[in-house]
């Protein structure tokens, strides 16, 4: 199987990384430094030279920098040129793929086609993938480098075998770092403790890649190696509705209409991140926002056509482990001592925002009726517009507006 469309989303910041963000990304690039993108470009030249078709979604954060990382990430891509094509994808492009929709009386599709997250972002690889005709998506970042000569051979066997059994599913990889390893740094700090996120990670990636078979149904993925055929990009959306961890929310949405998701441990790419410039109550905070929304998912499941009730037990240890009743207790225990660490190192402010956490954890809380429903709502939207973009005179009208090409 070919005819895939490799889709790299990329984030920029401003100069120097100083600047008012409206969208938190966690390492985005400042557009004055180098960056990451030309690395994973040049990795894909053996790719390319198989067939793939490559796009860049580019996204900034903040809207006054759109023209300038739309231009910075043009240079990027062809200053030099590379061997092979690349379909940029960035605020210019929203503006045109949006007017196209709006022209022909599609304006209740709009609310689906934004680049102010990681979902839409990823929302957005899933619309290319489709108007490019591909018969599946493989989804990368921009700090990964495949060196694994039989990356698509994998990705080609895979594919084959378990569409023989499922009409609609999802293939996910693994992330491997510069020495080949697998797991992750586990904190050290007292409030980590409290909130274990690299170790019940770790204790999945355990189970799901040191142990067991090559290739095994997972409930947990990394969106810069997933493989989504065709059929399960026109069925099921990134959720726009969370902020964070929008890959390993997919495969829970994915459970949620009885789509199926494995794990290949041998397909891997090479994880390059720079550091995240972000200070630990601001991640902290990104977290406690989306498990809260997923809790808040589970819990108001709904029956339907189509669907499957799931539960927290079924994403353990990670994510399930904080998707429990425990949350809020877990939360007040580990920011607690985080604020304390904080106050001992005389940074109140720091200390002020981590215990800002608990507060929006509850406005959550008391604010989230009716998540599933507007997410089941997402889904019935989107495979209308999906559907309607897979018309071969729609899907070349869409190429042609964006790209000015066939």
């Amino acid at each position: 199987m070919r005819g895939y469309f490799v889709a790299i989303p990329t984030y920029w910041t401003y100069p120097g990384g100083e600047g008012p963000e409206e969208i938190v990304f966690d390492h985005p690039t400042p557009l004055d430094a180098p960056g990451t993108l030309r690395r994973t470009l040049e990795s894909l030249i053996p790719l390319a030279a198989a067939g793939v078709e490559v796009g860049v979604v580019a996204a900034a954060t903040a809207p006054a920098l759109e023209a300038a990382v739309e231009n910075r990430v043009r240079e990027v891509i062809e200053s030099p040129p590379l061997p092979y094509p690349v379909r940029l994808f960035a605020a210019s492009h929203l503006s045109l793929l949006q007017d196209f929709c709006r022209t022909r009386g599609r304006t209740e599709w709009l609310p689906l086609l934004s680049l102010a997250g990681y979902s839409q972002i990823r929302n957005l690889t899933l619309i290319l993938a489709n108007i490019c005709g591909a018969q599946a998506l493989i989804s990368l970042d921009d700090d990964e480098v495949i060196a694994d000569p039989d990356f698509l051979a994998k990705v080609d066997e895979d594919l084959e075998l378990l569409g023989r059994e499922h009409p609609v599913f999802g293939l996910a990889g693994i992330y491997r770092d510069k020495d080949g390893g697998v797991l992750l740094p586990e904190p050290a700090a007292a409030w980590a403790g409290y909130w274990p996120k690299m170790r019940w990670l770790n204790a999945a990636l355990t189970e799901l890649v040191l142990a067991g078979p090559r290739l095994k149904p997972t409930y947990l993925g990394f969106g810069g190696n997933l493989a989504l055929p065709a059929a399960l990009c026109r069925h099921l959306p990134f959720d726009p509705a969370i902020t964070r961890g929008e890959d390993t929310d997919y495969i829970l949405n994915a459970r949620l209409f009885g789509i199926p998701f494995f794990l290949d441990n041998t397909l891997s790419i090479i994880h390059l991140p720079p550091d995240k410039p972000h200070p630990t109550w601001m991640r902290l905070r990104q977290d406690l926002v989306r498990f809260c929304y997923t809790r808040l998912k589970l819990r108001q499941q709904e029956p339907g056509p189509g669907r499957t009730r799931v539960t927290a037990g079924d994403f353990k240890p990670y994510p399930g482990n904080f998707l429990g009743g425990d949350l809020p207790q877990r939360a007040f225990q580990s920011h607690t001592l985080l604020a304390l660490d904080y106050l001992v190192q005389g940074d109140s402010e720091a200390a002020r925002q981590t215990l800002t956490n608990l507060a929006l954890m509850d406005r959550l809380e008391q604010s989230g009726a009716g998540v599933y429903e507007a997410y089941v709502h997402t889904v019935s939207l989107w495979q209308a517009l999906q559907q309607w973009l897979a018309t071969p005179e729609v899907a070349a009208g869409a190429r042609q507006a964006l790209w000015r090409a066939a």
